[in-house]
């Protein structure tokens, strides 16, 4: 091989390298994967492999069908009227074989119902049954599994003809199937929760009046709440995730683009810029070291979003 050819192959992989050092890491990557049906008001859940998007609604009415998405592959398959269609209820996966879907709206004889009835889809055979009913139906609450129960935080309900927020936090304990009380919310909201090392931490939410900045911790070991320091915004219709050391916030109802992020350690809040196109409404899921934003509204009339963003945070 000449003395040039040499010096050309020499730059070459300099000049590879140097690029795969500045982009090891990139914080927004662009879309690969879109839903088969655009949607608002659903809940998006993974076993580590597979996206289970669940129902929600759009201009149609509301949907009974469940995306399965294999985003390392770019994968996905459509389960028609697999489940009751509802919207606003929350989904969590009991870390086995199972999916357990919670509360919100259906509709029944054309009228609105708020759901009771618990489903559980089996991520296996594809099969629906159904676990003990919630002690009393609540539209926008959220679930989070940990050690064998399902905590259900607030929501709304209705009472004497209009909707009222709920402190109330219900527990499943699924080997028993049976349901039990933990201690209230400090404050009654539809809201979102997510779990880090033991503790669940609620972020903002809706009281029927206004959004809050609330930010309070729950310890299940002890059965009791935590007010932490208030965020320094209002947020709800947004989503959560948990990656490593920091909490993630997507979306915002008065202002749609709003990302936010707190960090465990430092316990500071911060508003940062990745690219996110705004939604309300949507769900967010974390699988390994991506975090997708899947579907959601720009308003109550729409567009609705058969977006799926990604991000590397």
């Amino acid at each position: 091989m000449s003395t040039t050819n040499k010096q050309f192959i020499f730059l070459i992989a300099v000049l590879l390298i140097a690029i795969t050092g500045c982009s090891s890491k990139p914080i927004f990557k662009t879309n690969t994967l879109s839903l088969s049906t655009a949607r608002f008001g659903h809940a998006a859940v993974n076993d580590g492999k597979n996206i289970y998007v669940l129902a929600g609604a759009n201009k149609t009415g509301f949907l009974s069908d469940i995306e399965i998405i294999a985003p390392v592959l770019g994968l996905k398959k459509v389960l028609k009227s697999k489940l009751i269609p509802r919207s606003y209820f929350s989904a969590v996966w009991d870390g086995k074989d199972s999916i357990y879907i919670l509360g919100g709206v259906s509709i029944q004889n054309k009228k609105f119902k708020y759901e009771k009835r618990v489903e559980v889809f089996n991520i296996i055979t594809h099969e629906v049954s159904f676990a003990q009913p919630l002690p009393a139906p609540t539209r926008i609450n959220s679930a989070v599994f940990l050690n064998g129960r399902i905590f259900v935080f607030g929501g709304a309900y209705p009472k004497d003809g209009k909707l009222t927020a709920s402190p109330v936090v219900a527990v499943l304990d699924i080997t028993k199937g049976k349901w039990l009380r933990a201690a209230d919310m400090p404050t009654a909201k539809t809201t979102r929760a997510v779990e880090k090392n033991g503790l669940i931490y609620v972020v903002g939410g809706y009281d029927r009046v206004s959004s809050l900045d609330v930010f309070e911790r729950f310890d299940p070991q002890l059965n009791e709440w935590e007010q932490l320091p208030s965020i320094p915004f209002k947020v709800s219709a947004h989503s959560l995730t948990v990656i490593d050391n920091k909490l993630f916030v997507f979306g915002n109802y008065n202002n749609l683009s709003s990302t936010y992020s707190y960090d465990f350690i430092t316990l500071k809040w911060e508003t940062i810029d990745i690219g996110f196109k705004g939604s309300r409404h949507n769900a967010t899921t974390t699988v390994g070291d991506t975090t997708y934003v899947i579907g959601g509204t720009k308003s109550s009339n729409g567009p609705f979003l058969d977006y799926i963003q990604t991000f590397k945070l």
